[in-house]
């Protein structure tokens, strides 16, 4: 089962939506060409989920970040410390789609990759405001930002926005960042298996999916595994 498409390297991803049964989730997944890349973990506390380097290397804050933050009635998910600066401005800020026209693409050139970015308000099992965004290098103009988004007023059961930050080969990198309706003939909890499935053995780092109707980061299914298995 491939959810999320086959690129050989899509870098980092992210989804949210509700599996085949109406429960709202969220999946986010790594993958890593270099051993630094490779060096790093999901680690996930009661409402926060963290990327942590694995290396006792010094912080770096393109690889390691606050990758998902929850509250009471919302989730912002996404590959970059701008999870953590969304999430503190989203009292001034609630319109994702709006706040996402603030950032910009990473400061790694020569590949300049997206920054991809996921939010939503919850009630139970209903994902309401949901948005898939990415702020990308504007094709033949990379000195220019652009933000493609998706946006759904309800998401129905059985369904997910997605992106992925690259969408080719290994070498050289394809950037992505465009965000896609998908279908999810699954339950939440089979969507890790399916994903990690998906993904390069080589590249792999980890993927976690996360149910979005209880109120912390308590049912989860995690992913990981050595490059090359």
């Amino acid at each position: 089962m491939s959810l999320f498409g086959a690129a050989e390297y899509p870098g980092r991803g992210l989804a949210i939506g509700r599996d085949a049964d109406g429960v709202p989730f969220f999946a986010y997944w790594l993958t890593g060409r270099s051993p630094a890349s490779q060096a790093r973990e999901l680690v996930v506390h009661d409402r926060e989920l963290i990327v942590r380097d694995t290396s006792g290397g010094p912080p770096d804050d393109l690889r390691h970040y606050t990758a998902a933050i929850r509250r009471d009635d919302w989730v912002i998910v996404g590959n970059g410390t701008q999870v953590s600066e969304l999430a503190a401005a989203r009292g001034q800020q609630p319109d994702l789609q709006v706040a996402l026209r603030q950032l910009t693409y990473e400061p790694d050139p020569p590949i300049r990759t997206p920054r991809i970015t996921a939010g939503a308000t919850i009630t139970g099992t209903e994902l309401a405001n949901v948005v898939v965004g990415s702020a990308r290098a504007y094709d033949g103009t990379p000195e220019l930002t652009e933000h493609p988004s998706l946006f759904a007023a309800r998401i129905a059961p059985g369904t997910a926005l997605t992106t992925t930050t690259y969408s080719g080969a290994a070498d050289p990198v394809t950037t992505n960042g465009h965000p896609e309706t998908i279908a999810v003939p699954c339950t939440w909890s089979d969507v890790t298996a399916g994903l990690w499935q998906s993904l390069r053995p080589a590249l792999r780092i980890a993927a976690i999916t996360v149910r979005l109707d209880t109120p912390a980061f308590t049912d989860v299914v995690q992913q990981a595994g050595s490059a090359g298995e």
